[in-house]
């Protein structure tokens, strides 16, 4: 929650006493103005889905995930065996092109616009009809890990690394971050192109 350059410098400090480490590696990535999800393969293959809800129980989504076709059904194992539990966090958004184009489609049907690209995902993704959720421009971009059997890691980007060999997609800006500059570096150079990205952050 670091509002300024003094904040990370501080939250920097404060993480390296508290793990004894002078050396510790973050990652950058942009925040997705989506919906979080949660997947679930077992043995390679996709068997559930949900919202984050809560955090504790959220709305059964799997149906409606199906339909996104960046999302894998199965995993990809021809770079890397696929791990008999695999719990996924993921965010599923409409680009920008993807949101005008739906809202252009809707209004020529005379059907209300949506207010912005994070509704849309939201209200996509909850519709009682995948068949609906099938046509609307939804993808995916998956960050974090939850349980996870069959399979280890030793950092975060290793994890995103493994992502990618099973097909799962991660967002392309993603990158390490070994210092306090690089953090400022990181945040300046997204805030100067954050229009021109191709997805609200």
């Amino acid at each position: 929650n670091a509002m300024n350059e003094g904040g990370l410098t501080e939250f920097n400090t404060q993480m390296s006493k508290l793990l004894n480490k002078n050396n510790i590696q973050f990652i950058g990535e942009p925040k997705l103005d989506g919906l979080a999800v949660e997947l679930v393969y077992e043995n390679g293959l996709f068997i559930h889905g949900s919202t984050r809800g809560d955090g504790f129980k959220g709305e059964d989504i799997t149906q409606n995930l199906k339909t996104i076709t960046a999302m894998p059904l199965a995993i990809r194992t021809d770079k890397r065996k696929a791990p008999t539990l695999l719990e996924v966090r993921g965010e599923v958004f409409i680009t920008t092109s993807g949101f005008q184009q739906l809202n252009a489609a809707r209004e020529k049907e005379g059907e209300a616009i949506f207010a912005n690209p994070r509704n849309a995902a939201a209200g996509s993704l909850r519709q009682l009809d995948s068949a609906i959720t099938a046509k609307r421009p939804l993808t995916i971009y998956c960050y974090e890990s939850g349980e996870i059997s069959g399979e280890s890691f030793d950092t975060h980007l290793d994890f995103l690394n493994a992502l990618k060999e099973w097909g799962l997609p991660v967002n392309p800006e993603v990158c390490a971050i070994d210092s306090t500059s690089d953090m400022i570096n990181f945040h300046t150079n997204l805030e100067a192109r954050k229009h021109k990205l191709p997805y609200e952050i």
